[in-house]
């Protein structure tokens, strides 16, 4: 009877504690209470032109746990001339958990209140990368571990958005959707302008939200900021964006980064 007691109370206490993590059975891979949207690291590295590398790390797909105990090695498939965001899956249907199969692919994820997560069906998002255009290759980044994915090197951007914008003095928008992934919950912005005989001001701003921004003004000079700017979920990851009607004709609109969420 004592041993019926002992064994049951382990039970519950895994159980709690497979609640926020996972508790393993046994060796063929049965677990409980996986819970539903974990992942934890599993980050999507920049390898090469055509190469990226997930790192160890583990969470759910579609109600099953999958875990990388080595980093895994996938050579894009999606990779075309154009230029696109091309999104990193564990591919539900043919993997064997707890070993997932990663797939890439140009169609998006969308967000799934039942799965509290991102996914595409039934497969989970857990990356994406940025290839430009004119050749089939990704653009070099780095991320961190809050999931923001800069521009490998100083002075590159993903996307130069605008060029030798004429600020009239009025809110101009401006069609970014394009240019972050539609799971991005943040964009990194580069901003600027010039004016060599008066004041001159720069600012731009999400259209979904005015108090997510950035700005900047000097006098007889280069008007610059970098920073990021967030968006909420399924917004339009579009901006807008101001300077004054004398200033020249420079303004420049940079994205150099973005953050994800998966």
């Amino acid at each position: 009877m004592k041993k019926g007691i002992l064994f049951l109370i382990t039970v519950v206490v895994l159980f709690v504690a497979g609640g926020l993590f996972h508790t393993k059975l046994n060796a063929a891979g049965s677990y409980l209470g996986v819970q539903k949207g974990l992942i934890h690291l599993a980050y999507v590295e920049y390898k090469d032109s055509d190469t990226v590398t997930i790192t160890c790390g583990y969470g759910e797909c579609n109600g099953h746990y999958w875990e990388i105990t080595e980093p895994i090695d996938h050579d894009m498939t999606s990779l075309t001339t154009a230029e696109d965001f091309h999104y990193i899956y564990i591919d539900d249907a043919n993997s064997i958990y707890s070993d997932p199969v990663i797939i890439d692919r140009t169609t998006e994820p969308a967000w799934s209140n039942a799965k509290l997560s991102w996914y595409n069906g039934n497969d989970r998002c857990i990356g994406v990368v940025w290839s430009p255009s004119g050749s089939a290759t990704i653009k070099g980044y780095i991320i961190t571990p809050d999931l923001k994915l800069v521009t490998k090197n100083s002075g590159e951007y993903i996307k130069n958005v605008l060029s030798n914008g004429n600020p009239d003095g009025t809110y101009r928008f401006l069609e970014c959707s394009d240019y972050s992934p539609v799971n991005a919950k943040a964009i990194l912005i580069e901003i600027s302008n010039d004016d060599t005989t008066d004041a001159c001001y720069v600012q731009v701003w999400s259209a979904d939200s005015a108090y997510s921004q950035l700005f900047a003004s000097t006098y007889n000079y280069t008007a610059a900021a970098s920073g990021w700017l967030d968006l909420p979920r399924n917004g339009s990851r579009d901006l807008y964006w101001y300077g004054y009607n004398d200033d020249n004709n420079h303004f420049t609109v940079n994205i150099t980064g973005y953050q994800i969420e998966r």
